[in-house]
């Protein structure tokens, strides 16, 4: 059972300095005489010899053995020389990795070594493959010593062996920071070689001879995030969050959208969430006084599947300013990029510059006439493309259906027979059935009312003295007990009446079985 919890966060301001971090080689690393800060389950395995680490199996190995550094590392440089043999052998060198278990088994990123698979980025009991290019295997020499280097600076991870580039990955809300540890792969007898040479904290970017913006050229996203199906498999006990400006606020008011996809899942419990607010932006998100930002929101709530839909009031900006605009939606994007979350952008809608009363002062023609609502939309899908996320096409066929009567209130906002319209519309480009032969009303009823119950919960009028900044008046305290806030405690009778809420639309989706 979801556990729902007020959106109460502190905000904490610091300040923030735009000078540069200096880069510092990390003298404890590595001393090259033991292994002191340096463990194992086993340490068997592992020896210092002529400056470098070894690690040795004579006997076949049965799980990977990892050798793990104490120092924490987020953004570095590491530079190291390694040696497998045999060379038919596969090791690693795992970063911002963490231990998965009491063995040692890492979790995170590995720079992969050994036949066929030289100079890939896997993800250790993780994501697996996430950069699996021959780029490194070209540059490697058999049998030989070879020069590895990794580069990690936020998001962005880079490889190189002997100085030929062989990784270049963008990983929004992958793994910022952990451990580094050394492998050796479970199989047959080997023996591999570790030479460190440094490890760098807030490297300059530069490797291969490269610069930081050619090395950004070359960034790509991981293969997990590469491609993208919008087609959704919704699994019980799912978090789905709407987020997005008025039409999507508006959304939590008629329910038709929540009533399809329950209706699509009978047998499926879900929790849906309506953080829609009007007025939202991609640039601007307004919000009350510790209130919270929209990730944490997100958090709080554990979402597992989000739809966005940002552009429409964006594109009265012009097509000057969609790339202004799609670097703000990509910022808002990554800050809530998580693995396991699914994304799902929801294109804007057209405008219906007929139904619109509103003119700019001082002139005659209606900025709805020409906003490039549809050179938005299409910027959108690429970036959905690009990113990996779901996309769903709703400006075109919206466009294709104004014939067929007004969508709109004002010529923005989705009235009844749009919204309708809309929900069908993501219905069918998730993949999902939009017909139903069932009297789908009293679900309806039920999603109306756990939304109401919902919105009082999550935005309540009397925010500034809930959690904002009046929580100091006497208004919002027990007029006996002083010390006593009595606002926290009404809010929290909220929770059983939305669980209650939520109990009711499972079983009035059970009804909606089919009966075999």
């Amino acid at each position: 059972m979801i556990v729902l919890r007020i959106f109460v966060v502190i905000l904490i301001w610091i300040p923030f300095s735009a000078s540069f971090v200096q880069a510092q080689t990390d003298k404890t690393f590595f001393n090259g005489t033991n292994l002191a800060g340096w463990s194992a389950t086993d340490m068997k395995y592992w020896s210092v010899k002529n400056g470098a680490i070894v690690g040795r199996a004579v006997q076949p190995v049965e799980k990977n053995r990892f050798l793990w550094s104490s120092v924490k590392v987020a953004d570095f440089y590491l530079s190291i020389d390694v040696k497998l043999e045999p060379d038919d052998r596969n090791a690693g060198i795992q970063f911002r990795s963490q231990k998965a278990d009491a063995s040692g088994q890492a979790l995170g990123y590995q720079a992969d070594m050994g036949k066929d698979v030289w100079g890939r980025l896997y993800h250790e009991h993780g994501r697996q493959k996430l950069d699996w290019s021959d780029r490194g295997e070209k540059a490697v020499k058999r049998g030989q010593w070879n020069h590895y280097e990794i580069l990690a600076v936020g998001d962005r991870i880079w490889t190189a062996i002997n100085g030929k580039l062989a990784v270049a990955v963008k990983d929004p809300g992958g793994d910022a920071s952990g451990y580094i540890a050394l492998q050796i792969h479970s199989g047959d007898p080997q023996t591999v070689t570790y030479k460190i040479n440094r490890l760098v904290h807030n490297p300059k970017v530069e490797l291969a001879g490269l610069t930081e913006s050619q090395l950004d050229k070359e960034l790509k996203l991981p293969q997990d995030k590469r491609q993208s199906s919008t087609s959704l498999l919704f699994k019980p006990e799912d978090v789905v969050v709407f987020t997005g400006g008025t039409n999507i606020a508006t959304m939590r008011k008629d329910g038709i959208l929540e009533t399809l996809i329950m209706a699509a899942h009978p047998t499926t419990k879900l929790h849906v969430w309506n953080l829609g607010w009007d007025g939202d932006t991609a640039f601007e998100q307004f919000r009350d006084v510790g209130f919270g930002k929209w990730g944490r929101n997100l958090d709080s709530l554990g979402a597992n599947v989000v739809f966005a839909q940002f552009g429409q009031m964006e594109s009265l900006e012009g097509t000057n300013e969609i790339p202004r605009f799609i670097a703000a939606y990509q910022t808002l994007l990554d800050g809530i990029r998580k693995t396991g979350r699914s994304i799902v952008l929801l294109s804007p809608i057209p405008f219906e510059p007929d139904r619109s009363y509103l003119t700019p002062e001082g002139k005659s023609d209606n900025l709805l006439k020409t906003a490039p609502v549809e050179a938005y939309a299409d910027a959108i899908k690429k970036l959905a493309e690009s990113e990996g996320y779901g996309f769903v096409d709703l400006f075109h066929p919206v466009r294709s259906s104004a014939s067929f009567g007004s969508l709109t209130t004002n010529g923005l906002h989705l009235n009844p027979d749009g919204q309708r319209l809309v929900a069908e519309l993501i219905l069918k480009g998730l993949n999902l059935p939009g017909a139903f032969s069932g009297n789908l009303t009293p679900l309806r009823e039920e999603i109306l009312t756990k939304n109401v119950l919902w919105f009082n919960y999550w935005r309540p009028s009397n925010w500034a003295f809930l959690n904002g900044d009046r929580i100091t008046q006497p208004f919002s305290h027990d007029w006996k007990d002083k010390t006593r806030r009595i606002f926290p405690e009404e809010m929290k009778a909220f929770e059983p009446l939305i669980r209650e809420a939520e109990q009711r639309i499972e079983s009035e989706q059970r009804k909606l079985v089919p009966v075999r």
